[in-house]
């Protein structure tokens, strides 16, 4: 019981909060969503459900997991109706992810290219065998490129990929499934300073 009048004597900041509930990863987008419309909600809400809101909706599109409203209600005795009301309010103000499709169907395409690169990075020139898996249709390029390292006209083995120029496509489809889960706007905010 101590522990949580300290919390409540204590300000809010995001990074606190991220602490808290362990959640980290999500602490540099909350921040961008709280500098972004973070005013707007506290004159609404009050600043502490504006700030737990701007950490849900952090841990919602970064894929972390949406902290359990109970949880928060007691750790930070705030009302969870309060909080829920700030992250629809911050959200109003940012573009809306991709659909789960599109981001489930990035998401395979990473796992395939992850999976080419260790295959080519243990001195395998062929993919990893996914014959009808999902996963073999989510980046057959890639599979095809993997898998057609010998020329049957000449039986001559072909170079394979280049682990360089394929972890450097692995970059691109991070950064494009980032910004399919956290929406144009927020994907803009959090790296405006790169």
């Amino acid at each position: 019981m101590g522990q949580r009048r300290l919390e409540t004597n204590v300000e809010l900041t995001i990074d606190r909060i991220a602490r808290r509930l362990e959640v980290e990863s999500a602490a540099d987008v909350a921040r961008a969503v709280f500098e972004h419309a973070g005013q707007m909600a506290t004159l609404e809400y009050g600043r502490s459900a504006a700030v737990l809101g701007a950490v849900r909706l952090a841990c919602r599109r970064t894929g972390v997991g949406e902290p359990d409203r109970e949880r928060v209600a007691e750790t930070f005795d705030v009302d969870p109706a309060r909080v829920v009301a700030a992250d629809e309010l911050l959200a109003r103000y940012l573009c809306p992810p991709a659909d789960a499709d599109e981001i489930r169907s990035l998401r395979r395409t990473l796992v395939v290219a992850q999976e080419v690169l260790a295959a080519v990075e243990r001195g395998r020139n062929a993919g990893p065998e996914l014959p009808g898996s999902r996963l073999a249709d989510a980046a057959p390029f890639l599979l095809a490129r993997a898998s057609s390292h010998l020329d049957s006209r000449t039986d001559r083995e072909v170079p394979g990929l280049d682990a360089a120029a394929l972890r450097d496509h692995i970059e691109r489809l991070e950064a494009d499934l980032e910004l399919a889960r956290l929406g144009t706007r927020l994907y803009t905010l959090v790296h405006r300073e790169d």
